[in-house]
């Protein structure tokens, strides 16, 4: 039995948890105090308009609780009472295990001043990722719907939010960043103006503030996708859109005559700056002068209650130290020195010692988390091939124009699948962690989770990922691919061939990478015959340029994806990166309305052929976008999946679906069993609402 079973696992090809989640974790609504039970959940269809809610019942004044520290307040006249600090209605949201204790500080850590990891608890957007992953739920927002031609968007905001400082959160905060901000050409800091606020001509989008909690965005073109951006992470709307006008206009040129724009900037930052007011359970409070230690600490005025009108969040506090060391890292998380440790521990090569150490060091290990890796590594062939990186002395258009025909041709890319044990490579670069298949997204992913799905995901990961070395000797021999007097194929022209392979920690873990690579290139130079460089570009600027330049041949990676439509980019080439990085980048230039840079042959990209896979994956973008129903939606990527595995691999995938080591103390409480943490664009844990979680102790 492969160490895929070392823990109790959920399996299957399209592991969906909404097939586990329990009864005690209903979805969260504006519903009264004693919500009743949600049904089983299933896969989410966005509807044209939102669903209404119930008209909620608001608890009286006295029933509403909240922290003693915040009680205490209150009774000094130092803040107003509880209910004047809640929204007209506070959202209920129901607990796992039990009603909580209030009190606690929450010590973990990052790797880097940006704290990305731990602002996945705390960020909560207007639309969020439901903590099963079946689909989207309205979180900051009361509502949202969509015209019935999908061009006009329209929000709702919640009545009587408040910044944590207490003033009014309303649409002259949208507006402020909408019309101060996005649409102030000198202001260069976290503001985002993205594709996806974008009409047809690329221009911005409309937006209407008709009253204080409606807004409104126009286009063009239908937006059935565009609003679910903001769901993702915290970089889409915690980052660039959460703007407190009242408190930004004292830094804005405009306002404050005295001010630049970098003082703006400097301001505009809230997971740095202590005096920014936030709409979240925790909010920066301190940080250390050598930016080492974070504090976030409890918002008096976060907006959601549990069933009996206890204001949460229960914890009083979340403290970050910044411990850039990997290893040390994971000896703290063995020796317990973290209450929570989400994407702190390592990868799944740890899960044995953690389980270890469990016991003793008094925490619990959480069995069912998933990286959710639909390819962890594996090995994206660019097809488009340039000149330029230096990959070979004969660094020429022409070389490079037979090394492009060779990685376009599928007949090579289907070798090099063929021509990898994927088991030896388990065994190599994980311990015998995880399972063999081709590359995908992640198998956790809503568009798999209908029996549909679920076939067509099976049918991708099996995609030439058996272990057959006389096929792949076959392909390259039809090829044209010959042995020289050293043992290696050459090109079919008969000039010398070497394969570079690009590798960095992408996924978080170098040592896999490198370990997987020197067997990569063990096998293909045995089983193949094929030369391989291993080009090992970690922390070199050069890395990105190779791929976003087109001057990669192969290079190692980690893809885990829940949503392709706001993450489109593992398989529909619409930017200058991964494996197609050059037809990409021309349609993101606007295709043919690009105006080429001289001297820069590519600045434009490059057109994809007609009836190439590029091609036909852009038109199914296209066709996607204007599609009403996320049902709807499902099938054209499966449409797309069908075009890579009739014209692919474009990736090599290894392994994937492995498990993932997260770790809380035993007196932790509320806190799912089940998630999958490698695509951080769900937010996991945020979408399971830690407000909710306590200390037992």
């Amino acid at each position: 039995m492969r160490r895929t079973k070392l823990i109790s696992l959920i399996t299957g090809v399209a592991f969906v948890l909404a097939a586990c989640a329990p009864a005690e974790q209903p979805t969260p609504t504006t519903a009264p105090a004693a919500p009743t039970q949600p049904p089983a959940p299933t896969v989410a269809i966005q509807a044209v308009e939102a669903t209404p809610t119930p008209a909620p019942t608001v608890a009286p004044e006295a029933e509403f609780k909240e922290a003693p520290e915040l009680a205490k307040l209150v009774s000094e006249g130092k803040l107003p009472p509880v209910k004047e600090r809640l929204p007209e209605q506070p959202v209920v949201t129901p607990v796992r295990e039990a009603i909580g204790k209030y009190g606690g500080t929450i010590q973990t850590a990052s790797w880097w001043p940006g704290v990305g990891n731990v602002l996945l608890y705390i960020s909560e957007p207007p639309i969020k990722w439901k903590a099963d992953l079946t689909g989207y739920e309205p979180g900051l927002a009361e509502s949202y719907e969509w015209s019935e031609d999908g061009k006009t968007f329209t929000l709702k905001l919640r009545k009587g939010l408040k910044w944590s400082d207490g003033q009014p959160y309303t649409t002259a905060d949208w507006k402020f960043w909408w019309e101060d901000m996005v649409l102030d050409e000198e202001y260069k800091g976290s503001v985002s103006r993205p594709a996806w606020l974008r009409k047809s001509d690329g221009s911005l989008i409309d937006m209407e503030f008709p009253d204080d909690y409606t807004v409104v965005w126009k286009s063009d073109q239908p937006m059935w996708v565009n609003p679910f951006y903001m769901a993702q992470g915290f970089w889409e709307f915690a980052n660039p859109m959460m703007k407190p006008a009242h408190y930004l206009k004292q830094f804005h040129p405009k306002y404050a005559t005295d001010k630049t724009y970098d003082d703006l900037q400097k301001a505009d930052q809230w997971w740095l700056n202590p005096e920014f007011p936030c709409l979240f359970a925790w909010c920066l409070t301190e940080l250390s002068q050598d930016g080492q230690n974070y504090k976030f600490t409890r918002n008096p005025y976060y907006w959601r209650v549990d069933e009996q009108g206890n204001q949460l969040p229960y914890i009083d506090a979340i403290a970050v130290e910044i411990v850039a060391d990997e290893q040390v890292r994971i000896l703290n998380c063995a020796q317990g020195r973290y209450d929570t440790a989400f994407r702190l521990c390592g990868g799944p090569n740890e899960i044995p010692l953690l389980q270890e150490k469990a016991e003793a060091s008094g925490y619990r290990f959480l069995e069912n988390y998933m990286n959710g890796a639909g390819a962890w590594p594996g090995y994206m062939v660019n097809q488009y091939y340039v000149e330029g990186g230096k990959n070979y002395p004969d660094d020429t258009p022409e070389m490079a124009a037979e090394i492009r025909a060779l990685l376009r041709d599928k007949r090579f890319r289907q070798a090099l699948s063929h021509g990898m044990d994927r088991e030896r490579m388990i065994d190599v670069a994980w311990g015998g962690i995880g399972e063999a298949k081709g590359a995908t997204i992640s198998p956790q992913s809503w568009h798999f989770a209908s029996p549909e799905g679920q076939e067509v995901y099976k049918r991708w990961a099996a995609a030439y990922a058996d272990f057959d070395p006389d096929k792949a000797n076959a392909l390259l021999d039809e090829i044209g691919m010959k042995k020289g007097a050293d043992g290696f194929r050459t090109l079919p022209s008969g000039k010398p061939f070497e394969l570079v392979l690009d590798i960095s920690d992408w996924g978080g873990s170098l040592k896999v990478q490198v370990d997987a690579a020197a067997e990569a290139k063990a096998q293909w130079e045995a089983n193949l015959g094929i030369k391989v460089k291993v080009n090992n570009l970690q922390g070199q600027p050069e890395l990105d340029t190779r791929t976003n330049e087109g001057q990669y041949m192969l290079r190692g990676a980690h893809i885990s994806e829940i949503d392709i439509w706001t993450y489109p980019d593992w398989i529909f080439p619409i930017v200058n990166r991964y494996m197609f990085p050059l037809e990409g980048r021309w349609y993101a230039e606007g295709k043919d309305k690009c105006k080429p840079v001289e001297g820069q042959p590519y600045s434009c990209g490059v057109k994809p052929e007609d009836g190439s896979p590029a091609a036909k994956l852009q038109a199914l973008y296209e066709k996607g976008l204007q599609t009403k129903t996320i049902e709807d939606r499902h099938k054209v990527v499966w449409e797309a999946i069908d075009v890579i595995i009739e014209e692919g691999p474009f990736v090599i995938g290894v392994a994937g679906d492995q498990p993932m080591p997260i770790i809380v103390k035993n007196y932790m409480r509320n806190i799912l069993d089940y998630g999958v943490v490698g695509p951080w664009a769900p937010a996991t844990p945020g979408n399971q609402i830690p407000a909710t979680w306590w200390m037992d102790k």
